[in-house]
């Protein structure tokens, strides 16, 4: 199999329209890691679970090889691995598209971090060596961080670079922003390896310049079938696309899947979920990839599913994506505006072409709806919950805030 480069996988979904784009474009790829031989590449780290003490450190090499691990400790020493305190070899390797690719995937699951933590690590595939990294752990409890929440990055190569770019520039000046909520599509179709090859090298753009990695909470959108996306993100094959993300004690993301019916075994585990959360968690927030509320598109058969069990557990806040533009709805219980109600927010504006939103819907009024490029900054106190709607380029569209459900 002929492997391609990264620009040359680039211009295959790339049309320019102007030099200078062609110019940034350049420079953007100079700062990408070639995947060659075992020299690690396109790192990430995923979070599912417990985040205060566990996290999945993913890399991709070229070559097949047969030795990878993480170097990691509390302390930075550079690329010297014989200083880390600790090391994890990858539990699971193998090549994505089930063998098709040409490329491979390396996973280690790391267990028992400490909370609130600053952890060092470096690569290492057959003795080609990473630079050094470092992500943060989950507080405990009743700490103040920050998430950013985004989906849809989708077909806009160069706006998904910006907006990737912006994100590590936004972490550089807001340090207690610990992860990336994704809200599904990452790609055209999930199918093809050459479309994730090419968002795992621009995912790269999102480390800062002294290395630190956001961790991602992955969602599945309906761009993202086949076997790639759970070869990405360390999920095993055959097992459902739903999950909790538990941040700390206080803060709990419940990632459901909208590709699939939303009743039977989904909505069962949910409501399990919801009534098992609730109690313990001052912010309890849901995402997933198609809007129960859209601005754009018509609403899926998973709102009549979805929307009372929210209702009934009081969820806070629902993250949504898929309708490529900005909304955040007023609070909504039993389909009605009402102040006790869960307010939904999306819709997506990783890169993906914009969209225009529906703003004369009963939900918006007091509400707001957008367009363009942009992530939502989620600040979590124990009081309040401030959401921020950031447009590509910096400007603060959107900025309001939740107070705690007594």
């Amino acid at each position: 199999m002929r492997k391609l480069s990264i620009a040359a996988i680039f211009l295959m979904f790339f049309s320019f329209s102007a030099h200078a784009e062609k110019t940034e474009l350049t420079k953007i790829i100079e700062k990408l890691t070639p995947l060659e031989g075992t020299v690690p590449a396109q790192w990430r780290i995923t979070w599912i679970g417990d985040t205060t003490t566990e996290a999945t450190i993913s890399w991709t090499t070229a070559e097949e090889g047969s030795t990878h691990e993480v170097h990691y400790g509390t302390s930075a020493h550079g690329t010297d691995v014989s200083k880390y305190s600790d090391k994890q070899v990858c539990q699971k390797n193998g090549s994505y598209d089930q063998g098709k690719s040409g490329a491979y995937y390396h996973h280690a699951v790391i267990k028992g971090l400490k909370p609130a933590t600053v952890y060092y690590f470096v690569l290492r595939s057959d003795g080609e060596t990473s630079r050094q990294f470092y992500f943060v752990t989950a507080p405990e409890k009743a700490a103040k961080f920050s998430i950013i929440h985004g989906g849809d990055s989708r077909s806009g190569h160069l706006a998904r670079c910006r907006v990737n770019m912006q994100i590590a520039e936004t972490v550089k000046n807001n340090p207690r922003i610990i992860c990336l909520a994704h809200g599904g599509d990452y790609i055209v179709d999930g199918r093809i390896w050459n479309q994730w090859r090419l968002w795992l090298s621009q995912h790269e753009l999102t480390t800062g310049e002294d290395g630190r990695v956001l961790p991602v909470i992955p969602t599945r959108g309906n761009h993202d079938p086949g076997p790639i996306y759970q070869e990405v993100f360390n999920i095993d094959q055959g097992a459902p696309d739903w999950h909790t993300t538990q941040l700390g004690s206080d803060v709990a993301m419940v990632t459901l899947d909208t590709n699939v019916p939303g009743g039977g075994a989904q909505s069962e585990w949910l409501e399990e979920e919801l009534k098992r959360l609730r109690p313990k968690s001052t912010w309890l927030l849901t995402q997933y990839h198609r809007p129960l509320y859209p601005a754009v598109k018509n609403a899926p058969a998973h709102t009549k599913i979805f929307a009372p069990l929210f209702d009934q557990y009081n969820v806070d806040l629902a993250c949504e994506s898929d309708g490529h533009c900005i909304k955040r709805t007023v609070p909504i219980r039993d389909g009605k505006a009402d102040p006790t109600g869960v307010v939904y927010i999306g819709e997506g504006g990783l890169g993906v072409g914009a969209r225009t939103p529906k703003a004369n819907l009963w939900y918006f009024d007091g509400g707001k709806t957008g367009k363009g490029h942009h992530f939502m900054q989620l600040d979590f106190a124990p009081e309040t919950l401030r959401i921020r709607t950031i447009l590509l380029g910096g400007e603060v569209f959107d900025d309001v805030e939740l107070k705690v459900r007594n």
